[in-house]
């Protein structure tokens, strides 16, 4: 199991996060997206990010959005970040 991270800053104060998990087993992988959050800071020597809107796939009471359009970018880049990793895995 793996995870990947996708980070899309907006100028200096602003950021959407993208979280995956990876699953791989001897019979299949699949890509589970995780959470979503946009995250703003007051100032750009805060150094703590403060989350404004979430959404998390297990844990529905506690989501302030419905579950937020994936974009082709972040699509195109958690797949490519998947390939690479399937190429690193060790042949055992």
């Amino acid at each position: 199991m793996a995870s990947i991270t996708v980070i899309r800053y907006d100028g200096d104060l602003k950021r959407e996060v993208w979280d995956f998990t990876l699953y791989i087993s001897w019979v299949s992988s699949c890509i589970y997206f995780e959470s979503y959050s946009f995250q703003t800071k007051k100032t750009t020597r805060y150094k703590s990010w403060e989350k404004q809107t979430h959404w998390v796939r297990l844990e529905h009471r506690n989501n302030n959005i419905d579950k937020p359009p994936l974009p082709p970018d972040v699509e195109v880049e958690v797949r490519s970040r998947y390939q690479e990793y399937i190429l690193t895995l060790p042949i055992s």
